[in-house]
């Protein structure tokens, strides 16, 4: 029995360096901050001490509360570095999450494989392919693959395990996912950024979503001159009251008292009012030091990418181009946002709280942010898709580092020939060598060849229960998903196109809508091949159809002679198709053999402390299976005894 350890000790040797690290820096920011709250404590105690005592003791020094108002500013700016070193804590918390996940994937432990928040994305992507191929939910491709942090990035990889490409696409995404893989350096830096976007209140999407949306007044000019014209009566009227002071002038005090209190009465009233909804579209964009800035590293780390790969190089043109920079602009947006963070800062929210009565410092920062929104808002929707392409392949990137025995596809589109191939290739529609599940752990994979010749491009799969019939059609279909991302597949070899993928695998009945099993399966075959005939026709995609015990529902005669009828259907459409089934004698039949290459898995009994155990090997051989189950496993079970 091998070991669970993965293939690549590189990899997770390297994972477990970063945790050990980031638990080391965790510890000594904890101890800094215990010590904080006690420097704290020293000075603010004795400073409001001071300041109490040396105004109001009228025999003390002049010199006490000054030195009071000392410590407390030191209290405020050691509360700041407080503040700070949470911060940063909470930075170097994500980065661990995402190590000890990536060791967790690394070794297939799904119980600390922990979903991303952004998995909520997947749910519109459900569908009853992905059902059968488990793409999505719990141990699932999507969350052993996705490491995307991002609202737009996990909505990328949904999207691209889930859509068909052409054969020069795919090759485009795997340039770009070697080129990254390569770039260890990088991928680190990166994922560090991304890990940073974890449970965070704004994202980029956000940021986006306040970019396309009308600007705060559009339909209230009248609010916006309104909250011009108080600040100017609270200013003019302080300048009448001083001017009025000088001169001795009492009825210009009482009328410049009137200015400055009626202002001061419209702005409290108006800052009532809509405080609350600026205060939500600022929590929407973004605080300066934390949200931007990680929104900032992450373009300045996809500028860094100075590529001449095609996809690549696509992205960057998404971000950078003669008249606006990613990264310049959301510096820019970043040094706004930190006016709006005053009211955060224990050092500046005393002058914050000056600034709003007197100016409606909220409002001024709103219109300046909504001068940025003019000039780069247009912009902002491309940056949210360089983001979600980058984080995918990155993705799948990761996965071609962590495992470098894995090949990437040869895939063509429907239709085409390799010019110069092996002769094979040019027999074979699917010649897959040494591939297995890559959600198994790797120890548990067994490795099989698959080879589909064009002109027998069924593939019937025989064999007992558990034997792992349901495993290969799995395996192919899976890595034909992982495939689309650019990413390599867990096989020493792959020849073939690219496909849209049908199957019938997992199928369930519905009490509540009073539909049997039967009638189920029946429409799944039906759907699956309705698409194959709708991709029979000229510019159709390759169908890749994967069946799984089909038609279990009804007596054998009538099961045989619907699934060599379904079968010749789809084979007639040009598909190709992986069908599995116990049925030895449809093994048989003179019009399957006609089209189908008939392989089988088989087990065998072994002695162990007296009790009989059934072993599976899990390789694939030619042919019908020689063995059956049923009975054995009856009698391991206790429902049946040796004798009958």
């Amino acid at each position: 029995m091998q070991s669970d350890t993965p293939k690549s000790t590189q990899a997770t040797d390297g994972y477990l360096q970063h945790i050990q690290s980031l638990e080391l820096k965790i510890r000594g920011r904890e101890n800094l901050l215990k010590n904080l709250v006690w420097v704290r404590l020293g000075l603010a105690l004795p400073g409001l001490a001071l300041i109490v005592g040396g105004l109001s003791i009228s025999e003390a020094s002049g010199l006490a509360w000054k030195i009071g108002v000392l410590l407390f500013v030191a209290f405020l700016a050691v509360a700041t570095w407080h503040e700070n070193n949470l911060w940063q804590i909470s930075q170097l918390r994500q980065r661990l999450f995402g190590y000890r996940r990536l060791l967790a994937r690394c070794h297939r432990n799904w119980t600390e494989l922990i979903p991303l928040p952004t998995e909520e994305n997947t749910k519109e992507y459900i569908s009853d392919l992905s059902r059968d191929l488990d793409l999505f939910g719990d141990r699932s491709l999507y969350r052993w693959c996705s490491l995307a942090m991002t609202q737009t990035g996990s909505k990328t990889l949904c999207g691209w395990l889930t859509h068909w490409v052409t054969g020069d696409e795919v090759q485009e995404r795997q340039a770009a996912v070697q080129e990254l893989a390569s770039n260890q350096a990088w991928r680190e830096a990166f994922f560090e950024i991304t890990c940073d976007y974890r449970n965070q209140q704004a994202s980029p999407e956000g940021l986006e979503s306040w970019c396309k949306g009308d600007f705060h007044f559009a339909k209230r000019r009248w609010i916006q001159w309104l909250t011009w014209l108080s600040p100017a009566v609270l200013l003019a009227g302080i300048v009448v009251v001083v001017l009025a002071k000088l001169q001795e002038y009492e009825f210009g005090q009482i009328v410049g008292l009137g200015m400055l209190l009626g202002g001061a009465a419209v702005n409290f009233l108006i800052t009532m009012v809509i405080i609350g909804p600026i205060h939500d579209i600022f929590v929407k964009i973004g605080t300066a030091n934390r949200d931007l800035q990680s929104l900032v590293n992450m373009f300045q780390a996809i500028k860094a990418l100075e590529s001449k790969q095609v996809l690549l190089s696509k992205i960057r043109e998404k971000c950078f181009d003669d008249r606006h920079s990613a990264d310049a602009a959301l510096s820019q947006l970043q040094r706004i946002m930190s006016l709006a963070g005053m009211q955060r800062s224990p050092l500046f929210f005393i002058p914050y709280l000056i600034l709003q009565v007197v100016f409606l410092w909220d409002i001024r920062v709103l219109e300046l942010l909504e001068r940025w929104k003019v000039r780069f808002g247009p912009s902002t929707s491309g940056w949210l898709e360089a983001i979600g392409m980058t984080e995918t392949l990155f993705s799948a990137a990761t996965i071609a580092s962590e495992y470098p025995s894995w090949i990437y596809p040869s895939l063509f589109d429907k239709g085409e020939t390799e010019t110069g191939g092996a002769s094979s290739r040019r027999v074979c529609l699917l010649d897959v060598e040494g591939v297995a599940h890559p959600l198994l752990k790797d120890a548990s994979q067994v490795p099989n060849d698959v080879t589909i010749a064009r002109d027998r491009p069924l593939l019937l799969v025989t064999g007992s229960n558990m034997a792992g019939k349901s495993t290969l059609l799995r395996s192919i279909g899976v890595n034909s998903v992982l495939a689309r991302l650019g990413a390599p597949v867990c096989a020493a070899k792959w020849y073939g196109p690219v496909c849209e993928l049908a199957s019938s695998i997992r199928v369930q009945d519905s009490l509540q809508d009073g539909v049997s099993f039967f009638m189920a399966e029946l429409k799944r075959l039906r759907s699956v091949v309705d698409l194959a005939q709708k991709e029979s026709q000229p510019g159709g995609k390759q169908m890749l159809v994967l069946l799984d015990e089909i038609l279990q529902g009804t007596n054998s005669r009538e099961r045989q002679i619907a699934v060599e009828h379904v079968l010749d259907k789809l084979v007639e459409c040009g598909c190709i198709v992986l069908t599995s089934t116990h049925d030895l004698e449809m093994a048989g039949n003179g019009s399957i053999q006609r089209i189908a290459q008939v392989v089988h898995f088989r087990e065998h009994f072994e002695m162990v402390a007296g009790q009989q155990v059934m072993r599976f090997d899990y390789v694939m051989r030619p042919g019908v299976t020689p063995t059956t189950n049923a009975l054995k496993l009856l009698e391991m079970v206790g429902l049946r005894s040796v004798s009958s």
